[in-house]
């Protein structure tokens, strides 16, 4: 019972403890995660430099950690630099005029800006909207001068309207101008004989009529939405800027107040990446060796994680990073036989989205592609372009991975991509790597669960089965022995004679007295 006692005793020391190094090391999880990663990815470099080295592992460690750091440090910053450089002289060259003139020329490549008489269209709307709050605010049988005065600018209105329109596309809205002049000449005239709301009715009826005939006068229904939503007018435009404004400022004035802490945060991550990695190179068998030793679970079970973790760092890394640069490049190239400036930002922004399952490099060079054909006018290169991007770097992807995976499983697409988005959201950008590393390994864990209830739930049969035998055998053993000792009549062809020396040896080597004759046999 003490020892009993003991071992719950110290289960709960080394959940407290286990806590206790949760809540110190936890802020270190990413760069030691990473660090891991990229042992594991650059093995092979660590082994030549081991081998050139002499095996001096400390001087083939410190090596191969400051090979790692030249390798992504200087692509990264030579290639994110210049990007930035060229999406700051983007923003700088792209000023409102700028964006006006582009969205003109856009609208008009679609055939989506608004005819001549658009002005009107929207000083109609507005009266017509006077008119059905003024009518909402009055409610009265009697006659409204104000109500009258609105009906009579109304009708003007249209008139001016319905003689621009069919000098411009012929008399095919008769029969809708004139029963909206009809309704805006009803307008606050009713008295009291007719029923109490309608005026009312007459302002919803007129707005419903006139929504109906902006709506065709525009080129239809999904026409009008389209050219709404390309010709903002110029109090949409400020009522988005000043939501935009109210929406970031706030988020703005942290990110700024924060930027000192989160770059000391990253340098010292950084610091503390590239230190795990020279130990993990220098000592890593060691500590594996360790960490086995110490981990309760079986050595077969560990090392099929170790084999995992190996197997799904190559496949996230090597596989996803490799095929998205590789498509960034290939989308690179089409870019530049397009003629695309900010060839770095692109190229960039292209391999970035390639990590992002479902979404792919598609996000850049399909806007590409409507910029050439939209804007400049280049039809032939964004037909090229995209027939590019779907034919080469929409398949390229797959050939990488193969050559790496080497036919080995991969995630589900949906999985991938939940895993990737809820990374980057929990972890920020470095989600893209882990997120799918943590859910296959999950995936491991589960794996080797379920195979272990397997074994329990045979095991327990085995025991059932041989639980159910046991009173069998017990039974025909009891029945054997049983059978043994009950008496049976002397075989046939056995002379009493033959059977009585026989019982006599019995009774001697029993130790037991032999039967006594009879005294008429004596």
């Amino acid at each position: 019972m003490s020892r009993f006692v003991s071992f719950i005793v110290l289960i709960a020391i080394i959940v407290v403890i286990g806590l206790l190094f949760y809540k110190v090391l936890v802020g270190f999880f990413v760069p030691v995660f990473l660090a891991t990663v990229l042992v594991v990815v650059f093995r092979p470099l660590h082994h030549w430099v081991l081998q050139k080295t002499g095996h001096r592992d400390w001087l083939a460690a410190g090596l191969t950690t400051l090979l790692i750091v030249l390798l992504l440090a200087l692509p990264l910053g030579i290639v994110g630099g210049s990007a930035a450089i060229q999406g700051l002289k983007l923003l700088k060259d792209n000023n409102a005029s700028v964006v006006q003139l582009r969205l003109e020329t856009i609208r008009k490549s679609l055939g989506l800006q608004m005819p001549s008489y658009a002005a009107k269209l929207d000083q109609i709307e507005k009266t017509v909207d006077q008119i059905a709050d003024r009518t909402v605010s009055v409610l009265s049988t009697e006659r409204d001068s104000g109500l009258v005065a609105m009906g009579a600018n109304a009708a003007a209105q249209l008139n001016s309207l319905r003689s621009e329109v069919e000098t411009l596309l012929g008399p095919k809205w008769q029969t809708e101008f004139d029963e909206l002049i009809d309704l805006t000449n009803r307008v606050g005239k009713e008295s009291e004989d007719d029923f109490v709301n309608v005026h009312y009715e007459i302002a919803i009826d007129l707005k419903s009529k006139y929504a109906a005939l902006k709506t065709q006068l525009l080129g239809g229904q999904f026409r009008s939405l389209a050219r709404e939503y390309a010709n903002p007018t110029t109090e949409t435009i400020n009522s988005l800027r000043n939501g935009a404004i109210e929406y970031l400022r706030p988020r703005l004035l942290s990110i700024t107040g924060a930027t000192g802490a989160y770059l000391v945060k990253l340098i010292f991550s950084s610091i503390i990446l590239i230190v795990a990695t020279f130990f993990f190179l220098y000592d890593g068998p060691a500590m594996i060796k360790t960490v086995m030793y110490l981990s309760p679970l079986d050595d077969a079970y560990e090392q099929e994680l170790l084999l995992e973790f190996d197997r799904i760092s190559r496949a996230v890394v090597l596989a996803t990073v490799l095929s998205a640069v590789v498509q960034g490049l290939t989308a690179g190239l089409g870019y530049y036989v397009a003629g695309m400036d900010l060839l770095l930002l692109l190229v960039m922004l292209t391999t970035v989205f390639a990590m992002v399952p479902f979404v792919g490099p598609a996000a850049i060079w399909v806007p590409v592609c409507l910029y050439l054909g939209l804007y400049e006018g280049r039809v032939l290169a964004a037909c090229l372009l995209a027939c590019w991007g779907v034919a080469v770097v929409g398949t390229v992807d797959n050939l990488v991975k193969a050559a790496v995976l080497h036919g080995q499983s991969q995630l589900h697409p949906l999985l991938a991509l939940l895993s990737v988005l809820g990374g980057v959201q929990t972890l920020g950008p470095v989600g893209i790597v882990v997120g799918p590393m943590v859910v296959a390994l999950l995936q491991t864990l589960l794996s080797i669960l379920q195979r272990e209830l397997m074994h329990f739930d045979q095991a327990k049969l085995i025991l059932n089965t041989e639980n159910i035998a046991s009173p069998k055998s017990e039974k025909k053993r009891r029945t054997k022995v049983d059978t043994s000792n009950t008496p049976s009549d002397s075989p046939a062809g056995v002379s009493k004679g033959q059977s009585e020396p026989k019982r006599e040896e019995q009774a001697v080597d029993g130790n037991c007295p032999a039967p006594q004759k009879d005294d008429k046999q004596a």
